[in-house]
């Protein structure tokens, strides 16, 4: 039960939990691109990895920042813009690695 002294400092204190569990959440989503690139720089293999998973979660992570712009929600900017940059980044890799094992008789 909540005892409410002042309706606004309730309100207040949900968007401080509010950004709290955002940045958390985000915090996991961005670590579970880790191990990937970790596996692709020491394997230098991508071949099972889907191009165009990567370009929909790039799109949709895009959307977000642009979304997160119009809402004024650094969480939301903060998360997205690094969540596209992994994205981007395993992309390359895909597309440089599928190169090289092409290349190899």
């Amino acid at each position: 039960m909540f005892v409410v002294i002042n309706e606004n400092v309730m309100e207040e204190d949900l968007v401080v939990w509010a950004d709290i569990i955002g940045t958390v959440a985000g915090i996991l989503v961005l670590s579970s691109f880790i191990p990937q690139i970790i596996k692709a720089y020491k394997t230098k293999k991508m071949f099972d990895v889907s191009a165009h998973l990567m370009i929909l979660i790039a799109s949709g992570m895009f959307l977000w920042v642009i979304y997160g712009f119009i809402r004024s929600d650094p969480v939301i900017i903060g998360s997205n813009v690094t969540g596209f940059a992994l994205n981007i980044t395993l992309l390359i890799m895909k597309i440089r690695y599928d190169k090289i094992q092409k290349a190899v008789p």
